[in-house]
């Protein structure tokens, strides 16, 4: 297994559209649209995310995960993370992550006590309380906040989007179709 920088705009366009469609499921409405138009239009182009993947010697994905950065660049935030079905487990995401908080200043967020268990089993040991409950799981090259304070994340605004393709539905239809055609070839290159 290796870890793998996706870098290639066709492959991670198909790999964060399989990626959002994993963690929103089938039922979820618009919010794998949104995140994957706001990650493409706003996190990608402005450099501010990464995606990688847990791979088979053959490329065969086994997980993916989507990493934010600061708004300064200096630290990074999983924002997303899955198993493509029938592919990957949970062995494979801790792998992951494991091997992401060993090379970067990650962080990451936990809604409950099982998410922040599943955070330690990956290495991430120094937790601090975050807005609404969340619990924030710093890695081992992550500094510690300044004063109480986390550096501000680079993010999109969904409502945004959402009003977007609301007011113009060409905007949409684009990227419904980009999505679409971004999961027929997951199913072909992964």
């Amino acid at each position: 297994m290796k870890v793998v920088h996706v870098k290639n705009p066709e492959t991670r366009e198909a790999c964060l559209a399989k990626l959002c469609a994993s963690v929103y499921g089938q039922e979820a409405g618009l919010a794998p649209l949104v995140t994957f138009a706001g990650t493409q239009s706003v996190l990608f182009e402005q450099e501010a995310a990464r995606l990688f993947a847990l791979t088979e010697d053959d490329g065969t994905v086994l997980c993916l995960a989507l990493i934010s950065s600061d708004v300064d660049g200096a630290t990074m935030e999983v924002g997303m993370l899955s198993t493509p079905e029938g592919k990957g487990n949970t062995r494979h995401s801790r792998h992951l992550i494991k091997t992401l908080a060993e090379k970067a200043p990650l962080r990451v967020t936990a809604s409950d006590d099982d998410g922040e268990a599943f955070f330690r089993r990956c290495g991430i040991e120094r937790w601090v309380e975050g807005e609404d409950g969340l619990r924030i799981g710093l890695g081992p090259l992550h500094p510690a906040p300044v004063k109480g304070v986390l550096p501000s994340m680079v993010r999109f605004n969904a409502d945004g989007i959402v009003r977007t393709f609301k007011q113009e539905p060409e905007t949409f239809e684009d990227y419904k179709t980009r999505f679409v055609a971004a999961l027929e070839r997951y199913s072909n290159i992964c």
